[in-house]
């Protein structure tokens, strides 16, 4: 699984299916982006005044990043889900 985060956007991809504006608040904000590449992956950590970049940090779970994963759950849900169609009044029977 390909994973991208950039909470500042709100935006998550999973296998190349994004989203934005995304609920991503509860992700510290040093945190710039996330990249996640299958079984390992890295945190773009910036500094939240100047949003200028200090490290990037290995990963080896998206564990601390489950938020993310859910707003992405949600969103991907919503748009697979077909709308539900207003029923119809029925006819009046004479």
């Amino acid at each position: 699984m390909r994973v991208t985060i950039i909470p500042s956007d709100g935006f998550v991809s999973v296998d190349g299916v994004g989203y934005g504006a995304l609920d991503l608040s509860t992700i510290d904000s040093s945190v710039h982006a996330v990249q996640w590449y299958g079984e390992e992956g890295e945190v773009e950590v910036c500094n939240p005044v100047t949003r200028r970049m200090v490290e990037n940090r290995t990963i080896t779970s998206l564990s601390e990043f489950q938020s993310a994963l859910d707003a992405w759950n949600a969103a991907n849900t919503a748009a697979l889900t077909p709308p539900v169609e207003p029923e119809q009044p029925a006819a009046p029977v004479e």
